[in-house]
This record gives C-alpha cells, sequence and structure tokens, in this order.
C-alpha cells in the first residue's frame, strides 16, 4: 500500500475492479470453476472468494490457483463470522494455522486476505488491532482487507478509527458494504468524498441496487457509485456473481448479477456494472501486469 492506493509486486497500481462469488455453495464444487473464467470474461481484474474455516487447504489452494488462472486478483474472506463478534478469534485462529495459510504462502504475491466477513462490535478497534498483530506475528505478509461494523456497513466507523488502523499496520484495505438504505447519489457522493479526504485505503467490498433490508423499498444508485469510483480512483467488488443463487430479497430485486452465472446470463444492474455502463468493469478495469503475464517485464 502507498497512502490510500494498493500496488502489486512490481509496482503498478491496482484498482479492484471485480466481483463477489460465493464459491463454497456452487453447485460445480468450491474450485470456483467455470465460474471464474465466466467472471474473467467481463474484464474484471479481481474476485472476492467466499470461504469457510472447515473447508481444507487444498481446497482453498485449487481456488485461488483458479482464480490466477483466469487473471484474477484473489480476496478470499471467510464468512463464518458474518454478524457475529466473538467468533473474530477463531477467523484469526484458521488464518494462522495450515488450514488456511497454505494459499497464503503459495500465492502471496498476488493475494489479498479478508479477515472476515462483516465482523462486529463496539470494540472493533482493539480486536482487529489484535487481529492483525496476531496474523503479522504468524508471518502472514498479505494485504490484510477489514469490513466495517454494522454488517460492513458503517462508514462513519472508517473515517474515525481507520486512520488509528492504518498507523497501526498500513498494509490493509478497509471496506465499506453499501447496503444503506439512504442509497442516493448524495450520500454515496458524499461518504466517497469525506473517505478519500482522510487518505484511508479503502474498497467498496459489497454493493447491488438496493439494500438487503426491505430491498426495492430502498434503491441504491449503483451508477453514481461507479462514477465517482473512476473519479476518485476507488476499487469495488459487486455482490454477487450468482452462480450460487442468494437468498436475500429473491422475491424482491435478487442480488445475482446473472440469471445463470455466466456473462451472456447478465441482467438488468449486473449487466450495467459488468458491462454497459461507461463505468462498468469492462470500461474501466485494469489488468496489472504481474497478474496477466505473472512478470514484472
Amino acid at each position: 500500500m502507498r497512502g490510500r492506493s494498493r500496488y502489486d509486486r512490481c509496482g503498478e497500481k491496482a484498482l479492484l475492479r471485480g466481483g463477489n462469488e460465493r464459491v463454497m455453495w456452487l453447485s460445480t464444487g468450491n474450485d470456483g470453476m467455470p465460474e471464474f473464467e465466466k467472471i474473467a470474461k467481463t474484464g474484471a481484474n479481481a474476485v472476492r472468494i467466499v470461504w469457510l474455516t472447515e473447508e481444507s487447504a487444498a481446497d482453498l489452494d485449487r481456488a485461488i490457483t483458479n482464480a490466477l488462472s483466469q487473471k484474477l486478483i484473489p480476496i478470499v474472506e471467510l464468512h463464518d463470522a458474518t454478524g457475529k463478534w466473538d467468533l473474530l478469534p477463531s477467523l484469526v485462529d484458521c488464518w494462522t494455522r495450515i488450514g488456511c495459510r497454505r494459499g497464503d504462502k503459495k500465492h502471496q504475491q498476488n493475494l489479498l486476505v479478508n479477515i472476515g466477513d462483516e465482523v462486529a462490535d463496539p470494540a472493533w478497534e482493539a480486536g482487529y488491532k489484535d487481529a492483525i498483530t496476531r496474523m503479522r506475528a504468524a508471518g502472514i505478509e498479505v494485504p490484510l482487507v477489514i469490513d466495517a461494523s454494522k454488517w460492513g456497513q458503517n462508514i462513519d466507523q472508517l473515517q474515525a478509527v481507520g486512520p488509528a488502523l492504518v498507523a497501526h499496520d498500513p498494509n490493509i484495505l478497509l471496506s465499506v458494504h453499501m447496503w444503506w438504505i439512504d442509497g442516493s447519489a448524495a450520500a454515496i457522493t458524499r461518504e466517497l468524498d469525506e473517505s478519500v479526504a482522510l487518505d484511508l485505503p479503502f474498497i467498496v467490498g459489497e454493493f447491488a441496487h438496493h439494500a438487503a433490508y426491505e430491498c426495492s423499498e430502498h434503491p441504491f444508485d449503483h451508477k453514481t457509485l461507479l462514477a465517482k469510483s473512476v473519479e476518485l480512483e476507488v476499487g469495488w467488488l459487486a455482490w454477487s456473481w450468482g452462480a450460487a443463487e442468494n437468498g436475500d430479497c429473491q422475491d424482491d430485486g435478487p442480488f445475482d448479477m446473472t440469471t445463470d452465472g455466466t456473462s451472456a446470463g447478465l441482467t438488468g444492474w449486473g449487466r450495467e456494472v459488468a458491462l454497459t455502463d461507461p463505468n462498468s468493469i469492462k470500461n474501466t478495469s485494469v489488468r496489472p501486469r504481474s497478474i496477466e503475464t505473472g512478470s514484472c517485464r
């Protein structure tokens, strides 16, 4: 990391553009194929891989390897403790033992580790400082992604205590999940401007076309997010690709970007985010040379 921007091992700025895939619930298995291939066809340069602590190191290695084979920066997140602060130490336990670590040592030049999905508590700052310290002491050197509390939504918290976490360890990315009741252009613009003014290294780790609560009653202006992210050089990952169907809002504007997990199956907001909007993945994603060729030359 340099300031609020992530650079790859060759010193090239890497602005994340891609999506999430619920790899653990794919009917085809948990190695990410052929889903990663389909995501890569949009021009994406990154994929956030939903994982669980109980899965094997060998399976995680295969999923990461498959993402890299499709020229996607792999971001592995553990989903066991979503909304459950008391389970954060168990996630760190996993990352510091071989069950999770095989992937981070083998692929550390290209990998990002999202410690846990939406782990939330008033003790967020102290808890994550401890988690970072434990993981670094275990030899984990990759950039660490840290979700905001309140189901990932609390960007005010990131702005308030994010600088202290960055001072504790500059090789981190703060991630906000924009499941906001107020998903207006004004709210998105205000919060992104404030975060950039603080020079915070952050990404939008999850978003769709409306909130997760009461669904379509609370639309999210994803087109403003796409445009502001280009202007401010903010990375983002849409939720989610859809080869493994989301249960949330299934009868009221599904979060799935696709109907069948293929690029041909992109519909509605997913098609806009991936292909047709002027600021879509297709039109703004750049793959670092290190990911594209495996070399800095």
